[in-house]
């Protein structure tokens, strides 16, 4: 079981409020999603979620479950995009497309103040 793909699909039926909900949303069948929650809650050998025919609701387990699991994806999301050179500064050149109205006024300024 891949238990970073088993939370992320966790929060989505969290965010979601129902499975069927996140598997339209993840675009994976139910049963998937069902599987996933299942495999999670096997492994924790707890119960995250109160399962009815419409909706799912947190266990005390899943509400402190849910919590870890928000901050575990976010510092992941933001190592990868640490790594991928997302927050370095930007490199290469810079085009602007402007009118030629404002390149002569700002000629015109610039003559001015020599």
């Amino acid at each position: 079981m891949d238990r970073f793909e088993a939370m992320s699909v966790f929060l989505a039926v969290v965010d979601a409020g129902s499975i069927s909900a996140a598997s339209r949303k993840l675009r994976v069948p139910v049963a998937t999603v069902s599987r996933r929650i299942s495999e999670l809650e096997a492994h924790l050998k707890a119960r995250l979620l109160t399962r009815s025919s419409r909706r799912v609701a947190l266990t005390d387990a899943g509400r402190s479950f849910v919590v870890a699991c928000r901050r575990i994806v976010g510092d992941l999301g933001e190592a990868e995009r640490e790594a991928a050179g997302e927050y370095r500064s930007p490199k290469g050149q810079l085009l602007l497309s402007a009118p030629i109205a404002l390149g002569s006024f700002i000629f015109c300024l610039s003559s001015l103040r020599s």
